[in-house]
């Protein structure tokens, strides 16, 4: 009997040793005392202090490094940010030197329909304008150079910029090259700002194709007003030149009447004056081979065929200024865009301002 008691009592023993040994870490880790690391943190649930989001910084702080482009712009030493606003700040009402070459000294372009300047000797002047047409050019300027005529060549701006190759040979031949707009539109239905772009831009073709800055503009169509006057001065353009005979080279036909040849010589010599101009076309139907007869027919009742150029007195080679007056909304690059110069042009007239 004492025997059963002690085996149960043994039993007994072990059983509350193992409750003990398995409970007490259990029980421990009940209360959240397992983040020491000890037995029974495996199967918990990692807290949050051990995941690493939590502890990432903001995404705006980390990898942006701004310093370093920032030092680059203060730092750079040709920069001048001192000056430079000084420089191109505007104000409304401030009055702006505007600057332009080659003025009549008036407000407004010369409409020129004959010579100006006198001569002891009968004065015609041949002019050849170029639209699009362009594969008589060479044709035409052989005819000249045979009877040795020097004449006025009226380009279109894009003409100038499709063919320079043609148009640097027309200079080197002695002729004249001037201006006939950018597109060959009507001037008269066109704003402002368009206006100024077909002569700005003109010139600036011619004057980069050849080295040569024209000072002679003849109207598309023969079309101009006096607000068109305006520009040209203020665009560096003395003068307007018109004709005193359009030949009509080209037409093809008339009223029913074929435009040959003929037809052509017949109509200059029959209304050639003394000042006189004639206005014909490198791409005339008959032009080239008209121009020999009128050549001689001309010199056989005593004209001296010279350029436009040399009926008109030159243009001045000193700058002209023009006062423009600051509006609202007005920028240096607007301004210049209007009248067809740069920013850096109207600075360098304003230095004292």
């Amino acid at each position: 009997m004492n025997t059963k008691k002690k085996i149960l009592s043994i039993i007994v023993g072990v059983i509350i040793l193992g409750l003990l040994v398995i409970g007490v870490p259990y029980v421990i880790s009940l209360f959240g005392s397992s983040s020491d690391g000890l037995i029974g943190e495996e199967p918990v649930t990692p807290s949050p202090s051990n995941e690493k989001p939590v502890h990432n910084p903001e995404p705006s702080m980390e990898p942006v490094e701004e310093p370093d482009p920032v030092e680059e712009v203060i730092n750079e030493p040709d920069s001048e940010p001192a000056n430079d606003p000084d420089k191109h700040m505007i104000y409304v009402g401030e009055q702006l030197k505007i600057p332009f070459r080659g003025g009549s000294g008036t407000n407004q372009s010369i409409v020129i329909k004959s010579a100006v300047l006198q001569s002891n000797e009968k004065q015609i002047a041949l002019t050849f304008d170029a639209g699009w047409l362009y594969d008589q050019t060479i044709d035409l300027l052989d005819v000249l150079d045979a009877y040795q005529v020097k004449s006025t060549f009226f380009l279109r701006g894009k003409w100038v910029e499709d063919h320079p190759e043609l148009t640097r040979e027309i200079l080197k031949r002695g002729h004249s090259v001037e201006s006939h707009s950018l597109t060959h539109g009507h001037m008269r239905e066109m704003t402002d700002v368009a206006v100024r772009n077909e002569i700005a831009a003109t010139t600036k073709i011619i004057e980069d194709t050849t080295g040569y800055r024209p000072y002679l503009f003849r109207p598309p169509f023969g079309e101009y007003d006096s607000r068109i006057l305006n520009i040209l001065a203020q665009q560096g353009y003395p003068y307007t030149v018109m004709w005193t005979i359009d030949s009509l080279d080209w037409l093809e036909e008339r009223n029913g009447v074929k435009v040959t040849a003929q037809y052509l010589t017949d109509r200059i010599l029959s209304n050639a004056t003394d000042k006189g101009i004639v206005l014909m076309h490198i791409g005339g139907y008959q032009t080239v081979n008209a121009l020999p007869d009128i050549i001689q027919g001309l010199r056989n009742d005593g004209y001296k065929l010279v350029k436009v150029n040399d009926m008109l007195p030159p243009p001045s080679t000193s700058e002209d200024v023009t006062l423009y007056t600051v509006k609202q909304g007005d920028t240096l690059q607007k301004i210049a865009q209007k009248f067809g110069i740069s920013v850096e042009d109207i600075l360098a007239a304003n230095l004292n301002r």
